[in-house]
């Protein structure tokens, strides 16, 4: 059992290892999800302004977030798509791979989250007085995590299709991502108010929970889909 256990482990690193390597060689990528993310925030900016209200600004946090983690994560499985797939599904741990996958969205969206946050304060500025600021960077970080294993889930199924898969990522990744959305939203929105903890405490634990049950979920499943 260990000796499986450290081959899972050791997969899963090469894979977020690998995937890291790919993305550096290959930077138009990381570019365009950073120029996109970047671009829809100085338009949020040109649509509001300083002083905005904590709804507005948190509505607009959120749908960049959105946007931005569809177009860093909708394309983690491209590769598996391609002639390398038969290789892979005998050659590499389905469990180990999905892991690797996991860890790198989730380094990838803990860099997306820093930049959008930090691009808003500074074009945006904090919305009123009596921000907790330790609360509002934690619903940005906790809130996309949750939604990034949710969609690495939805396109690791919609990877299997052989064509459509994007169309089938979408629509299966929306409904998905609502309890995440209104959960972040509200914890947002709550901090930006200066909302005591003892209010909000909970919101953390479910966004946690569902980032935890999705990540289970995948990884009991794509074994058997990854080898179908």
């Amino acid at each position: 059992m260990d000796t499986g256990f450290h081959s899972t482990v050791r997969t899963a690193r090469t894979v977020a290892a690998m995937e890291w390597t790919l993305e550096w060689r290959q930077g138009h990528q990381l570019a365009s999800v950073g120029l996109f993310a970047l671009s829809s925030v100085y338009v949020a900016f040109q649509a509001a302004s300083r002083g905005t209200a904590p709804e507005a600004w948190t509505a607009m946090l959120w749908l960049v977030y959105l946007f931005s983690g569809f177009t860093a994560v909708g394309r983690l499985f491209d590769r598996e798509r391609s002639a390398t797939r038969r290789y892979l599904q005998w050659t590499v741990e389905p469990l180990g791979l999905m892991l690797g996958k996991l860890l790198h969205a989730i380094l990838t969206t803990t860099a997306l989250s820093a930049i959008v946050l930090g691009a808003f304060v500074l074009f945006l500025g904090w919305p009123g007085e009596g921000v907790r600021t330790s609360l509002v960077v934690l619903a940005a970080w906790l809130g996309g995590v949750s939604m990034t294993t949710t969609l690495v889930f939805v396109t690791a199924v919609a990877s299997q299709v052989q064509s459509g898969g994007s169309t089938l990522a979408a629509i299966l990744g929306l409904p998905l991502l609502l309890p995440q959305l209104i959960l972040a939203t509200r914890m947002t929105t709550g901090a930006l108010q200066g909302t005591p903890w003892s209010i909000l405490g909970e919101i953390p634990l479910f966004l946690a929970a569902l980032s935890a049950g999705t990540s289970v979920m995948a990884c009991i499943l794509f074994p058997y889909i990854w080898r179908a």
